[in-house]
């Protein structure tokens, strides 16, 4: 399949996300599609797979050109996406959402026997009857696989695939891939923010830059020069190839003392765990969906509640206590839905600005320049709605919102679907905390960023803290290992 986007422009108001962009994904290979946060990757491919209408361009498909797709028309041309959430019902048993793939509902047991088909032909093993809601996310991205590769999706678009499996996962991921491509007719379209994995996968390069393409490369694929294309000369400086390890806790009191805990969130109860954490630290949480570090992270934040034990804060019992005890105690959360859980969508970047510092409202424009603006280089137009914000910005906000005397900063996924730049910035501001005296506690979906940034990791499986790793004692096979319940702490040479 070759497929060809021309001269594409995709605007939103007065930005152009999309402007005048050419690529050709070519049949046989892995096309990697790279960028800043906010260079048009994604809305590129949702023009692609007909989600989104174009202003002008074109789509070639085999020789034949069209202004634009539609979803269904999309599909018919055998271009099928996998999001970076998996689109499933829950509730629902495997065979039961494959079923629902797209095109005529499959009845039973033709359902069934095709599932089966795709399984044995890529390698997948989804129990037909297990509900959605018990698989992995790696699971579920099989699932989500097996329904567009029944539809023989001929151009495969996939959207930061590896986040929140383990390597072990990746690799077979990996290996699919490269099977899918290998008959030299279909085509894989990779976005990511993963420069080590388009090295390793792609065959070719395309990077946008402000909504343009700004170069393209072929393997092998120099970083420098990829680096050098994405962010220009300073932003390359800004990003650290090797992070520096977290420093070592602070001596004294505990910051944070966790005893025979019970944490129950909206879906999963955990079993009672114990942990202490001192000022200084960066500990990463490790474990796939529905293990339980999620749900952890919530309760030390307030918001899922410890139903037993207990939860002790700069010496302050909070277990059982309202969410506003959590804030007096310094206590702050940086959530992964930001927009959904974290801002104001209809509310402007000053707005936001009053509510985190009430007792400064009338410096709120003040506060903006220097916190939002001086520090973290957020967009100067505090009159702007948090919806019309990118990715990084968001989380930028999110940061300039957090209190300086914060003792115990919280954060899931705090660089999700973020660029390099944005990535480097985050953790030198996380690595300032810490050595202010604060403690950072995280969760990655990232096992890579977990190894590098954490000086320890807490690792959970099937709802239970499973492992309290130090720093030079793991790696990421023993991570993944732990995490997916292939091996027991017991079992690994610490």
């Amino acid at each position: 399949m070759d497929v060809v986007v021309s001269h594409i422009v995709k605007r939103f108001g007065p930005v152009a996300a999309n402007d005048d962009v050419t690529v050709r994904f070519a049949p046989g290979s892995i096309h990697g599609i790279l960028g800043e946060n906010g260079a048009g990757k994604s809305t590129l491919m949702r023009v692609l797979c007909g989600v989104l209408s174009p202003d002008g361009g074109a789509i070639t498909v085999n020789g034949r050109t069209s202004a634009g797709l539609t979803p269904e028309a999309a599909g018919n041309l055998g271009i099928g996406m996998l999001t970076q959430d998996p689109l499933d019902f829950p509730p629902l048993s495997v065979w039961e959402n494959f079923a629902l793939g797209g095109g005529p509902v499959l009845p039973r047991g033709q359902a069934k026997a095709r599932l089966a088909a795709v399984c044995r032909r890529m390698g997948f093993v989804l129990p037909p009857d297990l509900p959605a809601s018990r698989l992995t996310v790696a699971e579920r991205q099989q699932l989500e696989l097996a329904r567009l590769f029944d539809r023989d999706v001929r151009l495969l678009i996939l959207d930061e695939p590896t986040t929140g499996i383990s390597p072990a996962q990746r690799g077979a991921l990996f290996a699919v891939l490269r099977a899918f491509v290998a008959d030299g007719e279909r085509v894989v379209a990779l976005v990511t923010h993963k420069l080590a994995e388009a090295r390793e996968l792609c065959d070719t390069v395309t990077v946008l830059r402000q909504g343009r393409v700004a170069g393209s490369f072929a393997a092998p694929l120099d970083a420098s020069a990829i680096l050098a294309t994405m962010f220009g000369s300073e932003g390359v400086c800004a990003v650290d190839p090797v992070p520096p390890k977290p420093g070592p806790a602070v001596a004294g009191e505990p910051l944070l003392v966790v005893r025979d805990a019970v944490i129950a969130d909206e879906k999963i109860v955990l079993e009672p765990l114990s942990v202490t954490i001192r000022p200084g630290e960066i500990v990463g949480l490790a474990g796939v969906s529905g293990g339980g570090q999620e749900a952890f992270l919530r309760g030390l934040a307030g918001i899922a509640p410890a139903v037993a034990g207990s939860i002790r804060v700069a010496g302050r019992e909070l277990a059982g206590k309202p969410l506003t005890r959590y804030l007096d105690a310094a206590v702050h959360y940086l959530p992964a839905s930001r927009l959904e859980e974290g801002l104001f969508p209809g509310l402007t970047l000053l707005d936001h600005v009053r509510l985190a510092f009430p007792e400064r409202r009338a410096e709120a424009r003040t506060i903006f320049e220097e916190r939002c603006v001086g520090r973290f280089r957020l967009t100067n137009m505090p009159e702007s709605r948090a919806a019309l914000l990118s990715g990084g910005n968001q989380q930028r906000l999110l940061l300039s919102l957090v209190p300086d005397d914060t003792k115990l900063l919280l954060a899931d996924n705090p660089t999700r679907g973020l660029d390099a730049a944005s990535i480097a910035q985050i953790w030198d501001h996380f690595r300032q905390r810490a050595a202010a005296g604060a403690a950072v506690v995280f969760f990655s979906e990232d096992l890579d960023e977990l190894l590098e940034h954490a000086g320890r990791v807490l690792v959970f499986f099937s709802r239970r803290l499973v492992a309290d790793l130090r720093s030079g004692t793991y790696d990421a096979g023993c991570v993944g290992d732990l995490m997916t319940g292939r091996v027991t702490a017991g079992e690994i040479p610490l």
